[in-house]
């Protein structure tokens, strides 16, 4: 794509002088036409084609100004020329009218329209999203994948025999072979959705509605990840991401500590020891805001039952480590109310593209009825399995209270 330089710019050494005509990838040229240093370039003769294009398919042909253009059923040419035609300032909007088949729901309901400002959202760390961030990440997907093999150490042993298996030298030939100890998680991308319904009355008056709305459902989707990655249950019928606290897991996952209904040091210096030494350089607190408050009565400062207060002064850290504060945890005294863990090193997630939105139109016309709709597909599974060292301790890289008060 070629563009016309707006300012002199300097890059890997070359002087670029302004007013310069440069041949660019549509990335490059994106980039520089947002940052305002340069702006698309059409030849003299190509640009009036264009123009005249453009004059035929308004409806405005008195004022010879072209505000808005209606593509039907999006044929490629058409989209092109309009696209160059709002990079060179000629148009300010394009309503693309989806072809045949692609709605939502029935092709003989009427194809509905999607605004083409609101279809992707880029970035997928999500405003209500506190662990999702953390995790370690997969994003590289085919066009054909929707799973994904995620592997894991399978091993409930860590001493001198277990696998893989160390030898010297002078062993020679009287070796055992060694017994593999790895596993996998077969897991399907799993799809969240999310829609809100309301009017193009609404719409019209209210006009921050709409980004308030996307902002919320964003939200929503990056709190449900979350909870799912912490309670999700794993099957056939409901794909997405196995739970840490999953209840046929639980073991695998989490080492529980027993405490009582008044926390001390020595539970929270249990909780942390549940953690494999490898990771509590990484590690955070997660828990409730019932449980945050609790806590903090307890064994933060002024109180009477610690004589060295485990919180710091603002309450953001116990014993030393970060505390996240979520909505997805559990009151005190249930499973589930504290965590102690690593999630970059413990977790694995995975997403196939960004959260999608879309917007029917069509919904139910007659009403003035509209739909919001944004998607997510991802998974995720833990890949550290609870283990026994030479010490006879078991460590995983997730700990947390069994719950029992």
């Amino acid at each position: 794509m070629k563009i016309k330089l707006l300012t002199n710019i300097d890059k890997d050494g070359i002087k670029l002088i302004k007013d310069s005509i440069l041949d660019v990838d549509e990335k490059t040229s994106a980039e520089m036409i947002e940052s305002k240093s340069a702006e698309a370039y059409v030849e003299e003769v190509e640009k009036e084609q264009i123009k005249q294009e453009i004059v035929k398919m308004t409806e405005k042909t008195e004022e010879k100004k072209v505000e808005v253009v209606k593509i039907k059923d999006s044929p490629q040419k058409k989209f092109i020329d309009g696209i160059r035609s709002l990079a060179t300032g000629e148009i300010k909007e394009i309503t693309l009218k989806a072809p045949t088949g692609q709605d939502e729901s029935s092709g003989a309901d009427g194809q509905y329209l999607v605004y083409q400002g609101m279809d992707t959202l880029k970035g997928a760390l999500m405003a209500d999203s506190v662990i999702w961030g953390k995790c370690e990440r997969i994003t590289s997907f085919g066009p054909s994948e929707y799973g994904r093999f995620i592997p894991y150490r399978d091993e409930s042993t860590l001493n001198t025999t277990s696998a893989p298996r160390v030898y010297a030298p002078g062993e020679g030939n009287t070796k055992t072979s060694t017994k593999m100890a790895f596993n996998r998680h077969d897991l399907k991308l799993g799809l969240d959705s999310c829609v809100v319904y309301l009017t193009d009355e609404i719409l019209a008056d209210v006009g921050y509605i709409e980004q308030y709305i996307i902002s919320s459902m964003r939200g929503k989707l990056g709190w449900q990840a979350d909870y799912n990655i912490l309670k999700g249950t794993y099957s056939a019928a409901v794909q997405g991401c196995i739970g840490v606290f999953d209840a046929g897991a639980a073991n695998f996952y989490v080492e529980p500590v027993a405490h009582n209904a008044t926390y001390t040091g020595n539970i929270i210096n249990q909780i942390i020891h549940g953690v494999d030494p490898r990771l509590r350089a990484g590690a955070e607190w997660y828990m409730s805001n019932n449980m945050h408050a609790t806590l903090v009565g307890q064994l933060g400062q002024g109180t009477t039952l610690s004589t060295q207060p485990l919180f710091s002064n603002n309450n953001n850290t116990l014993a030393g480590y970060p505390v996240n504060i979520m909505t997805q945890m559990s009151a005190f005294g249930s499973a589930g109310d504290i965590l102690f863990g690593n999630f970059a090193r413990g977790y694995t997630v995975a997403q196939k593209g960004e959260i999608t939105l879309a917007k029917s139109k069509d919904f139910a016309f007659l009403t003035d009825e509209v739909v919001l709709r944004a998607t997510f597909r991802y998974m995720g599974a833990p890949t550290y399995r609870k283990y026994a060292g030479v010490d006879a301790v078991e460590v995983a890289a997730f700990s947390s209270t069994s719950g029992t008060v």
